[in-house]
Order: structure tokens, then sequence, then C-alpha cells
């Protein structure tokens, strides 16, 4: 088995296991663990899923919710960078455009903490700070352990579930999720009555979710012969 899939929620594995019935596919705490669970015949780890926008769209690059991106560098909290395979990235941008589908390369955040682009504010913060256009929280161990592993590499490749503009309501973040990536009903009950005015609709969150994973299989339709090739 030569590459294995990283992705986060439930949702996101019911989606990817779907299109790649033969790749493994790991979500959820799965990534603390990743020495353990890849395989060791496994040459590549591609963190597919979702992702929160950081930044407004600008020319060439679409960021709206449904938009997917690739990494043209990650970056983490301490600054580190790492670089996925850029050869990949193209020929994964090649095989969506074939299909129609726009991927904008980018640069990308991921720190492995939940909750750090909820809003508004820590979405500008983290652009203005590391030049990230988006983030998410699985892609920091997919490059640690491509880094660990001589030989080994990364990608990304994540369709936008909530961009720059929008603070999450408390039911939509990472606090919502139990430890395996399941939902954590009692904090969702109990968030539904803290949630902000000035916080995006559920209503909206739900509408922007079922977008994003409809754009996630899309993509990852687009693209099946490359990652499995």
């Amino acid at each position: 088995m030569s590459v294995v899939l990283l992705a986060g929620m439930p949702e996101e594995y019911s989606v990817l296991s779907k299109v790649f019935p033969d790749l493994l596919v790991l979500y959820g705490t799965a990534k603390m663990n990743l020495p353990a669970l890849v395989p060791p015949d496994c040459t590549r780890i591609v963190s597919m899923g979702l992702c929160g926008g950081l930044a407004p769209t600008t020319p060439g690059i679409p960021l709206g919710v449904g938009n997917c991106v690739t990494a043209s560098a990650v970056v983490d909290q301490g600054a580190l960078v790492s670089m996925p395979d850029q050869s990949w990235n193209e020929r994964m941008m090649a095989a969506a455009k074939a299909a129609n589908i726009v991927v904008s390369p980018v640069p990308y955040y991921s720190s492995g903490l939940l909750d750090q682009a909820d809003n508004t504010s820590q979405r500008a913060h983290l652009f203005a700070k590391y030049g990230a256009m988006a983030i998410d929280d699985e892609t920091r161990y997919a490059a640690a352990w491509a880094a660990a592993k001589p030989g080994r590499s990364f990608n990304v490749l994540r369709s936008i579930s909530d961009d720059w503009t929008e603070s999450l309501p408390l039911s939509a973040t990472g606090a919502i999720l139990n430890r395996d990536g399941s939902v954590n009903i009692s904090y969702l009950l109990w968030s539904l009555g803290q949630n902000s005015p000035s916080s995006t609709s559920l209503f909206t969150v739900a509408l922007d979710f079922k977008k994003s994973l409809d754009a996630l299989e899309a993509v990852a339709t687009a693209v099946r012969d490359v990652i499995t090739s």
C-alpha cells in the first residue's frame, strides 16, 4: 500500500472511503498515532477532506465555500515550513482541471490545534502572521510523518467548508467533536443556546458543510487515478 489518506471527521471518511474503496483512510484521533497506524510500505500520505479559509479570494485563487485547494507550503504555529510534493500537486491540479474543477495551490497553515480559526479575527490574524490562506487540523501530522521517514512525502487536497468572512457558532467548532471525531451531543445541546448574534447561522453552516462535502467528492473522483497510480 503506497498511499494513505488522512481526514478529520466521519463525514469526510465516508466520502473518501466511497471514492477510494481500496485505500486506507484514517480519521479522527488516528492523526496522533500515524507511525503506528500507517503501514510500513506507505510512501505518501494525502491529507484530504475539508478546510477553513483564512483569506479573501484573490485574482486566480477562489477561496469561497466549495472551492478546492492544495498546499504549496505548510506552516505551523512555530513557523516551521513543510513542503508537499510539488509534482504531485501539479498532477492533481491537471486531473481536476480536466474535470472542470479548479484546485488552487495556496500557502497553508496546520498546527494540530483545534479552534484556531473559528472567527473572523482569528482568521485575519493567521493570514497576517503566516501568509496562509487555508487551514486544517490534520495536515501537520501528515507533514511530521513524512519528515521522519526518508523517501516519504505528503500532499494536501481539500475543499473549503467555511471562509474568511465566517465566525462559526460554538456548535460548529472543534469542541463539538469527541476524540474519535464523532459529535458530542451533550455539548451540542448546550452550545445551541450560547451562540453570539454575530455568528454565522447554523442553517448556513449546514448548507456550506454539504456543499463542501459535495465538492470533496467531486474533486476526489477527478483525481482518483492520480492518487491510486
